[in-house]
């Protein structure tokens, strides 16, 4: 049901030590839309009952990623894990909603899934220090107009397909962090701006993160940042392809491929899958076989908006869930004896 897949310098160690959680210093949390709603129940697991409250872990994640990170450095993980999953399910759209009505859904499932507590309180948590990316537009991607952004969505094809370093012409990374002292400042394979989460603006950066070009308007001027607007982090970091990865201890990432692409414009590049950066990198992915066993034997997809009802939509990714039960006790087997679903990442 569940694969291992594993960095070299990751792979040695658990060979070493077991699959133990004091070798983990980094949780990983990607873009991807719904594909993490099967996933749920073994990250609830994870953080609470792997990990365990008192082990620090510096929280990195994009978009959809990013919003189940914030809600693990709650007070209360658990609860507001869960409500984000209830709100993220039952979203009810129009048949061809707005950009302003999915920004306004989005808001309030967010808003719901961190209440409870205050937002600083997310900020200061002892043992879970949050980051998150955004992607601030410069040129024609800093356009509201939709078919500017349109425009815009191709150029960064373009050039993106010449090498993710030119993605800088339209697109800066910016890393908010809740401590000084995070890792993924000062990183150098795409130029880098860092800044302070503040409490008044951390709705506003989970909505960044997850404001996807073309589909969402932009957040605007987000506290101790430029001016201009903010969109998905999963553009320039899709499945967190990061340098910072080397450093320190292991990082425990709960996905859904059992590969990963650097940028939103990678996912169709084969040759472009993360290695060096990803050696100390532990991957829990769902096998084929558990994925065989969703609803059309496939994981959700964002695209399921388009394509079905809203009954019908909100049925199967429960549905999804509920079969994410069974990842659980693949992963208290698979602590056992790592070895037999380990898979070393070439």
């Amino acid at each position: 049901m569940l694969q291992l897949v594993v960095g070299q310098e990751a792979k040695y160690q658990i060979e070493r030590h077991g699959l133990i959680p004091s070798l983990f210093d980094k949780w990983l949390g990607a873009s991807g839309g719904p594909k993490w709603l099967p996933l749920a129940p073994l990250e609830r697991h994870l953080s609470q009952h792997f990990i365990g409250h008192s082990q620090p872990m510096t929280m990195l994640g994009t978009s959809s990623g990013a919003w189940r990170c914030t809600t693990l450095c709650h007070p209360e993980p658990e609860q507001a894990h869960l409500r984000l999953q209830q709100g993220y399910i039952h979203q009810w759209y129009a048949q061809k909603p707005s950009q302003a009505e999915v920004e306004r859904q989005c808001r309030d499932l967010l808003a719901k899934a961190i209440a409870g507590a205050e937002p600083q309180q997310l900020l200061s948590h002892p043992n879970r220090h949050l980051n998150l990316i955004v992607c601030r537009g410069k040129g024609i991607a800093a356009s509201e107009h939709r078919g500017v952004a349109t425009l815009a969505a191709a150029c960064t094809m373009a050039l993106n397909l010449l090498g993710r370093e030119q993605l800088g012409w339209l697109w800066q990374r910016w890393v908010l962090h809740a401590k000084a002292d995070s890792p993924f400042i000062g990183m150098r394979d795409l130029l880098t701006h860092n800044t302070q989460l503040t409490a008044d603006g951390l709705l506003d950066a989970m909505l960044a993160t997850g404001s996807i070009p073309v589909v969402l308007r932009g957040v605007a001027d987000l506290p101790n940042t430029e001016p201009g607007y903010y969109y998905d982090g999963g553009v320039t970091d899709y499945h967190l392809d990061l340098p910072a990865l080397t450093q320190g201890g292991l990082s425990l990432y709960p996905h859904f491929y059992p590969y990963a692409a650097p940028g939103w414009f990678d996912k169709s590049l084969p040759w472009r899958r993360a290695k060096g950066n990803f050696r100390k990198v532990v991957m829990l992915v769902p096998s084929a076989e558990f994925v065989a066993q969703l609803p059309d034997g496939r994981l959700p997809d964002r695209h399921d908006f388009a394509k079905m009802d809203n009954a019908t939509r909100i049925d199967r990714w429960q549905r999804s869930v509920e079969l994410g039960e069974q990842l659980i006790d693949a992963f208290e087997q698979l602590r056992q004896d790592p070895s037999k679903a380990m898979i070393t990442l070439k």
